[in-house]
């Protein structure tokens, strides 16, 4: 039997949430502990030297080992209420110390390549090829690095989130496609199929995970709407 930290029994949790829900069909998941990965203090010690960034206590908070954690998903519903998501994690010592920079963008300004060069990713979309990917910028000094989120190369935003702040609105979004614009500064029309994808969320979740709190994501996703 897997001895799962406090935190990444969490997680566990929420992958179970999506394959019991019967109004889910989970397309595939991934839920394997890295037995390479060192505890909690080890980890962000690691990369702490290695990154000179002097992490916030809150890393070690949301520490996981596993290889990859994620769940790509879909409705069973019907068309009427279709949905779909999915979350694909990487831990923070694999993202940082042993990912090569995202190529991201063609045409850049040089402020662009230098944010490129010091992205790296922490979740994506691997099952379902959306392209949507957030990552983790990597920049010396910091306690809590910028969140940046990536739609396709074509559209890049920094998230009003952490990284503890996006691990917890994802465990609430079980990575509903599009959520993480309800953290950006980006404007919503009320039909494009984000806002229309995100209103199903939020009408259908309540009932299939009452345990969690939505109204947050509402008043988000009423302010995306009014901005112009």
């Amino acid at each position: 039997m897997i001895d799962y930290t406090p935190y990444e029994q969490v997680w566990i949790e929420v992958l179970d949430e999506l394959r019991n829900c019967p109004g889910i069909e989970v397309l595939n998941e991934y839920r394997e502990i890295d037995p390479d990965i060192e505890d909690a203090e080890t980890s962000l010690e690691t990369v702490s030297i290695v990154t000179d960034m002097p992490l916030d206590r809150s890393f070690r908070d949301c520490h996981f080992r596993f290889e990859r954690l994620g769940s790509a998903w879909q409705s069973t519903e019907g068309e009427d209420h279709f949905i779909a998501g999915e979350f694909c994690l990487e831990p923070l010592e694999t993202a940082v110390l042993n990912q090569t920079p995202l190529e991201l963008w063609a045409h850049m300004t040089p402020e662009q390549e230098r944010l490129q060069s010091e992205l790296r990713g922490i979740d994506g979309t691997p099952e379902w090829g959306t392209g949507h990917l957030a990552a983790l910028r990597v920049q010396p000094g910091a306690e809590q690095p910028e969140i940046w989120f990536d739609k396709t190369g074509d559209t890049y935003y920094e998230l009003d989130l952490d990284y503890q702040g996006y691990l917890d609105a994802l465990r609430v979004t079980k990575g509903t496609f599009g959520w993480q614009y309800l953290f950006t500064e980006s404007p919503l029309s009320s039909d494009s199929s984000t806002a229309v994808r995100l209103r199903t969320m939020l009408g259908l979740f309540p009932k299939w995970f009452p345990g969690h709190d939505y109204e947050p994501f509402r008043r988000r996703l009423d302010m995306a709407l009014k901005r112009r």
